[in-house]
């Protein structure tokens, strides 16, 4: 392991301290955030612990270690107790580490696990933004290796690299409280150390302590004991040695962290080396970094040789009773050929420990304690983009969503793929693949056909489409073979039944996970006619046939009418046109952000108040509480308040869409077609690209306009980094433009 920053190659920057505040993940449907769950002493050890080995060579002394606990014991001020708690530790490892050499037990480390005094400082976090401060740090090495760190005068450690630290705790002198931050120094370690699915953890104070256990299920703690025991201490630190089963300490397949300058100039990134099916991936530069529990979502690049020689590896912990695997989805996708505009996977499957066996967490599933059952997959892709407010013009923008809504919507048709949780996450544009992603492959023969195609532009993307759908953890197949089983159907509609999307952009009836029933739901409109050139163009792509087919009838709205039914007589099921809404709430962000080239910045109060209904929306909120309500309400003069003024001429287009997308279909009868609200956005957005002519408007690229009243001394320019919609991001890339130091590297954003 290296600590000394080392040449480097460009890499990505990593926006770490927007990585998780504004939910890119989304929501799970199995998976909620808890409190620690507290177990009794001896199913602790029993289900959490090594036990000791039979034979009395193993047998710890309490006595021994005396004189360190009465110290602990009479600590009566917080510095008092650091010296005392790592003595008592070290003492414990290095014994239970000879008796391990001295049987001829094979060792994977060569050094005992050292506990150090670490509260006068925190740990250096490479580009992470870490402000949590572990008391007390457990590394595998010796004091002189990590004399570089040690303060002689007050013998205390500061600085340890986050990379080297193998566990943590927390200490108090008295009071019990601490446990709190024990458990929040696990949350950040997941985040530092990726080769790492399991943790432990230490609470003391001078009465006694407790241990913790965390992976990507949940943290578990033991009571808290008095010092007169210390089975459960050397346990603990046993278990570091060898964990017991199905507590994965160590991904094997993830090593050789390498600390290297960021390709942005500020600070330091931790590359490491992933292998994986007989490949090696070096130099792998993490840019999206997991929460502590739950799928974990980490994603590296791998630039390879530059170029189209790059891979994007994606791990996540999947929920054994989720219906739906992502590779699979992907795969079946790209089953009769190339399907443009999807993700590419390259390899996908499960990542194994250094047992040999697949990476679970350690508690099995129960569903009345909300316990979740996690097995580590590892997705290797061949595929990447950038985030729609990284988008160069206006043109770009529509025309990417143009075209992945014409993806999903042939997804739809074709494979009977719904997405679930489209968002500015997981859509993306300016596409790029990997030489190795069709390599002997052919594209369906078939393919949707894009905006540049029946526009008859250029596009030099190799298949022709200007969006990229990623993410397909949420996502669910509609094949018939599955509605036909009672037993599957059921499952199925249970699981589209389920709230599932990202908070910003998720569908309203998606986010309260019931159908709508405020007093307009059943204001139902026209489907949008096209005249002239626009016309034209749709007929001559299209066909006159298909226009036709989803137009009105006398008397109809989109097929249908107002139903009888009422929306709390009406089960809520994930539709279509709710990853259309979708797709009208990232066009509301990106606009809202987008600020044009040149031109000075204009933020009104209207402009916050309208963001502030973005930002305080929650998933889980009676649908009329809803904050984005408001949106459906803005006229073309209320749009115009709101987007800067060189966009003004987007005002009408948002009105359009707005108005579409307001009702709740749910209530029509008979149905309307399942695509009626993809044939929507086809129509309206056609006809403002068609309307703009040769003409273009150029935005700012790596700045979105202020969306807060700046703040004394704030000159009201947010820079990219600042942009509350650019930290998670997935299979991105930025240009040269974004920024004067950046390199012209591409790169992925956050899955």
């Amino acid at each position: 392991m290296t600590e000394s920053p080392q040449p480097c190659t460009p890499s990505p920057v990593s926006d770490a301290k927007f990585l998780h505040k504004h939910g890119a993940e989304g929501i799970e449907n199995s998976h909620m955030a808890r409190k620690p769950e507290d177990v009794d002493v001896a199913t602790f050890m029993r289900e959490h612990l090594t036990p000791r080995p039979a034979g009395e060579g193993y047998v710890v002394p309490d006595s021994q270690y005396k004189g360190d606990v009465e110290k602990i014991s009479g600590a009566k001020v917080k510095a008092a107790i650091y010296a005392p708690v790592c003595a008592l530790l070290n003492k414990i490892s290095k014994r239970i580490y000879d008796t391990y050499i001295e049987a001829g037990l094979a060792l994977d480390r060569a050094n005992p696990v050292l506990f150090l005094d670490h509260h006068t400082g925190p740990p250096k976090a490479a580009d992470l933004d870490m402000k949590n401060m572990p008391e007390i740090v457990g590394v595998f090495g010796t004091k002189k290796s990590m004399k570089n760190f040690c303060n002689e005068k007050t013998k205390s450690y500061m600085g340890v690299p986050y990379h080297r630290i193998i566990t943590t705790g927390e200490c108090k002198p008295e009071a019990e409280e601490g446990a709190g931050q024990a458990v929040s120094y696990i949350c950040q370690h997941a985040r530092a150390r990726l080769d790492m699915p399991g943790t432990y953890a230490l609470f003391a104070n001078a009465r006694g302590y407790r241990i913790l256990w965390s992976d990507a299920s949940e943290v578990v703690k033991s009571p808290f004991v008095d010092w007169t025991e210390l089975g459960l201490l050397e346990g603990y630190i046993r278990s570091l040695y060898f964990p017991p089963k199905n507590h994965h300490l160590w991904d094997p397949t993830i090593s050789s962290p390498v600390v290297l300058p960021d390709a942005m100039g500020s600070g330091s990134k931790v590359h490491w080396t992933i292998t994986y099916n007989g490949s090696t991936y070096s130099d792998c530069n993490p840019f999206f970094l997991p929460l502590s529990r739950g799928r974990r979502t980490t994603v590296f690049m791998y630039e390879g040789g530059g170029g189209d020689d790059f891979a994007v590896i994606k791990d996540a912990y999947r929920d054994d009773a989720q219906r739906f695997d992502e590779a699979t989805l992907i795969n079946d996708i790209h089953g009769e050929g190339i399907f443009p505009g999807v993700v590419r996977v390259l390899e996908s499957g499960d990542v194994n420990g250094e047992d040999g066996t697949a990476i679970v967490t350690a508690r099995p599933a129960d569903r009345d304690k909300k316990v979740v059952h996690r097995t580590k997959k590892r997705l290797i892709m061949g595929s990447r983009g950038s985030q729609f407010c990284d988008a160069k013009t206006v043109k770009d923008i529509l025309k990417a969503a143009y075209d992945a809504l014409e993806v999903h919507r042939a997804l739809l048709k074709r494979r009977r793929f719904l997405h679930r949780d489209l968002s500015i996450y997981n859509v993306l544009i300016y596409p790029e693949h990997s030489k190795q992603s069709t390599e002997d492959k052919e594209f369906i023969s078939d393919p949707p056909k894009f905006i540049d195609e029946i526009l008859g532009q250029s596009n030099d993307c190799d298949d022709k489409c200007r969006a990229l759908l990623i993410d397909a953890d949420n996502s669910a197949s509609l094949k018939s073979e599955l509605m036909s089983d009672p037993a599957l159907a059921k499952e199925l509609r249970e699981e589209l039944a389920m709230r599932t999307g990202t908070p910003r952009y998720i569908a309203r009836s998606a986010a309260c996970g019931r159908v709508l029933g405020h007093v307009f739901a059943t204001n139902f409109k026209a489907m949008p006619g096209l005249e002239d050139t626009a016309k034209d163009i749709y007929i001559r792509t299209y066909g006159n046939e298909t226009y036709e087919e989803y137009e009105d009838a006398a008397g109809e709205r989109h097929g249908g009418g107002a139903s009888s039914r009422k929306a709390k007589d009406t089960p809520f099921i994930h539709r279509p046109d709710h990853d259309v809404e979708s797709m009208f709430w990232l066009l509301v962000v990106v606009f809202l952000l987008a600020k044009p080239q040149g031109m000075p910045d204009d933020c009104t109060e209207e402009l916050y108040g309208a963001w502030d209904y973005i930002e305080r929306h929650t998933i889980g909120a009676p649908g009329r509480d809803d904050t984005r309500q408001p949106f459906f309400l803005y006229d073309a003069d209320g749009w115009e308040a709101i987007l800067h003024p060189g966009l003004s001429s987007l005002a009408p287009l948002m009105v359009k869409l707005g108005v579409q997308v307001f009702p709740e279909y749910a209530l029509m009868d008979p149905a309307p077609p399942e695509d009626h609200l993809h044939e929507v956005f086809r129509r309206l957005i056609l006809e403002h690209i068609v309307g703009m002519g040769d003409t273009d408007i150029d935005l700012e690229v790596g700045v979105a306009r202020e969306t807060k009243p700046p703040a004394d001394g704030n000159d009201g320019k947010r820079k990219a980094d600042d942009d509350p919609d650019r930290g998670n991001r997935q299979n991105s890339k930025r240009s040269k433009s974004h920024r004067s130091t950046q390199h012209h590297d591409p790169y992925y954003l956050s899955i």
